[in-house]
């Protein structure tokens, strides 16, 4: 079980995102993904995903095209910009995830909610940017996915949502990862 990148490349125009990129991120693992700004890190998650197509290239998800349902169902991105409509409420998006991942944990989300201080009555539009990323890691924290990527996970957070966060990350057997 695995994500496989073959071969892939991407340009904007004139610039090159990435050039022949070929890795494997085996399941139950932690990677990171460092670079400059524009090195192509969030381009990579984003062909990952289907939310960009490859120049060429091929990548799999447990042997399923990305962008398929089949991979879509086995992952999870946490990235900087919120993709859910204007009017929606936090408890609502909670709502939704329940729908499209049935291992969501529900009382999980909850208790990070909680934990967070974060509003769920409150419309995801109108929360902080810090709220935001807190928003989001929640759902990257409760979908129980085999793969989970955080792209920009931390912004606008301040030192002690931060330290909240990373202790709140669970390993794939369901308890919390020691610090």
């Amino acid at each position: 079980m695995a994500i496989e990148f073959q071969h892939i490349s991407k340009r904007f125009g004139d610039t090159r995102a990435l050039e022949d990129v070929s890795l494997t991120f085996e399941e139950g693992k932690i990677y990171g993904l460092l670079g400059n700004n524009g090195a192509g890190k969030s381009t990579l998650l984003n062909i990952l995903t289907g939310r960009l197509c490859p120049d060429s290239g091929t990548v799999t998800v447990d042997d399923a095209p990305a962008g398929s349902d089949a991979a879509l169902s086995r992952l999870f991105l946490v990235g900087e910009k919120n993709l859910y409509p204007d009017d929606m409420k936090v408890k609502r998006a909670l709502d939704t995830a329940e729908l499209f991942y049935p291992d969501f944990d529900r009382a999980y989300a909850e208790e990070l909610a909680k934990q967070f201080e974060l509003p769920l009555n409150k419309k995801i539009n109108g929360l902080s940017t810090g709220y935001g990323s807190i928003f989001r890691l929640i759902l990257g924290l409760s979908v129980n996915t085999p793969y989970v990527l955080f792209d920009e996970p931390v912004l606008g957070l301040d030192a002690q949502h931060l330290f909240n966060t990373f202790s709140s990350v669970r390993s794939p057997s369901g308890r919390a990862r020691s610090n």
